[in-house]
């Protein structure tokens, strides 16, 4: 199992970048194909870059959209700290396609990490937009 957080390179236009994105545990796992219009991805490292600044910081990132008139999936993304010592962690909100269903399959994660592994996977996360592949992991040691 590789525990945390995925964004994988699936295909693009002039428009946007689709991107799988896989959030895992010990427990649980969602995964989600997602839209991403074209710089998202960098506005995306650049939103989360520095986190966190103190135990208080809270930041929210959505990739996607979600409900059944839109195409794909979606993920919201919401990073914080657990206590007041300022232990990291994010909470995974993502719907699949719906694919003309009524209702998506869903998962809520949620993922402790280490700060150091959020400032590895940021540069990756900006590769995969500007290289138009690859993958960029924000992975937590078990």
């Amino acid at each position: 199992m590789n525990a945390g957080l995925t964004v994988t390179y699936l295909w693009h236009d002039n428009d946007v970048i689709e991107v799988r994105v896989k959030a895992e545990n010990e427990a649980f796992r969602g995964t989600a194909d997602v839209y991403v219009g074209a710089g998202g991805l960098l506005n995306a490292a650049a939103l989360l870059a520095g986190f966190p600044l103190n135990n208080l910081d809270k930041r929210e990132l959505v990739l996607g959209a979600a409900g059944k008139e839109f195409a794909g999936g979606f993920v919201r993304l919401e990073f914080y700290c657990e206590d007041g010592a300022g232990h990291a962690a994010f909470r995974a909100t993502i719907e699949g396609d719906h694919d003309h269903r009524e209702s998506a399959e869903s998962a809520i994660i949620r993922v402790c990490f280490e700060p150091a592994a959020l400032d590895a996977f940021l540069p990756q996360l900006g590769q995969v937009e500007e290289q138009r592949s690859g993958s960029a992991s924000l992975m937590i040691v078990p």
